[in-house]
């Protein structure tokens, strides 16, 4: 049977492709429309705030030590000044906007994990950005022309390069924090366990570094490089220490059937009796889950669709109950994710035995 393409979960709403556009459109338009006022607003005040920021990052005594070697570079400096601070402050709007229009289409653990790393990246975001250019980009400039004037040397600064310089810090940090708070909110939630620990790693290695290498002025100077690989180093160690060891179900190791095809096979028993069929009962190299009212219950429901798609699992077996007693609106999102389901009234070994060998085929043995 074709499944249909992409997740369906059970609270989403049958809309079309057209009126989904039309919603991001009107959500992106009050955005942008919010931007351009804001960059407007700011362009009267950011000559200001720049002498201010230039104040604070000199590392001289008095301005001489400032030069400006490309009088037309300013221009653009001020402009993405005013971008910048209006992205800024419309950050908390877009982010908002962004999660309503996703939400219908989240899982349980998804909407968990979006959220915490809303606030904590929103509080990273605005806490950085005071420390950096408060004072680690002004101390940094300090140590670097202490250095200078030890050995006699006259030093003159571009203005241009020193915001620059800083903001290629700034967001570096930003592109590092935001997905530093996605592999910890991920983690927390389950989602990177040993067997999808992979997955995550191509990706948030793939995003970071391809974000920050089109994105920073300069390509592979060695500056770049050193942040890139600083970020790399850092997503590392994070996701290392975030592989969530989950104890209610047994990571579930590829099996193929009579023609080759890749099964993973997850058994889930609806009972609240403990001593009817337990994890270590099941077969090698299977899963296991526990669910006491999976019927009635929509948020086990949603633990079966997180399982299901994290671990990219092909095949479910329903012990306790048949296929008339669960909502249709289940089974068709556990088949949206390319997913077969059996049932099967009793647990004994010798039903679930025949039922593997069916799913496998006869040549095949459930071990291998």
């Amino acid at each position: 049977m074709k499944t249909q393409s992409g997740l369906q979960l059970e609270n989403d709403q049958k809309l079309t492709v057209q009126e989904h556009l039309n919603l991001l459109t009107q959500q992106g338009t009050l955005a942008f429309v919010l931007i351009i006022t804001l960059t407007g607003l700011f362009m009267t005040q950011v000559d200001e705030l720049l002498q201010w920021l230039l104040d604070r990052m000199n590392p001289c005594a008095t301005n001489d030590c400032l030069t400006l070697y490309e009088p037309a570079s300013w221009s653009v400096v001020r402009w993405l000044s005013a971008v910048f601070l209006a992205v800024i402050c419309t950050l908390p709007l877009i982010i908002r906007s962004f999660y309503k229009f996703a939400q219908p289409g989240l899982t349980k653990n998804e909407k968990i994990m979006f959220r915490k790393w809303t606030i904590f990246s929103l509080i990273s975001i605005y806490s950085l950005l005071g420390i950096l250019f408060f004072y680690a980009i002004p101390m940094l400039y300090s140590i670097g022309d202490s250095v200078h004037s030890e050995v006699g040397l006259t030093s003159q600064y571009d203005a241009v390069h020193m915001f620059i310089f800083a903001l290629s810090i700034f967001w570096t940090c930003l592109i590092g924090f935001i997905l530093v708070f996605a592999t910890i909110s991920a983690g927390s939630t389950g989602l990177i366990t040993d067997s999808t620990q992979d997955w995550w790693r191509i990706r948030i290695h793939g995003i970071g570094g391809l974000v920050l290498l089109l994105s920073l002025p300069g390509r592979w100077n060695g500056t770049n490089i050193a942040l890139i690989t600083t970020m790399i180093i850092i997503l590392e160690y994070v996701i290392k220490n975030n592989v969530r060891k989950t104890h209610s179900i047994n990571s579930p190791k590829p099996m193929f059937d009579h023609e080759g095809r890749r099964r993973l096979l997850l058994y889930i028993e609806i009972s609240d009796k403990h001593e009817d069929f337990k994890m270590q009962d099941s077969p090698e190299n299977t899963a296991f889950l526990r669910c006491n009212s999976l019927t009635d219950n929509i948020n086990e429901r949603d633990i079966i669709v997180d399982t299901v798609v994290s671990y990219r699992i092909t095949d479910t077996i329903i012990i306790g109950c048949d296929d008339s007693k669960l909502p249709t609106s289940f089974q068709s999102v556990i088949k949206s994710a390319n997913c077969s389901m059996w049932f099967l009234q009793d647990g004994d070994n010798e039903s679930i035995m025949m039922l593997q060998k069916r799913i496998l085929g006869p040549n095949n043995s459930p071990n291998n």
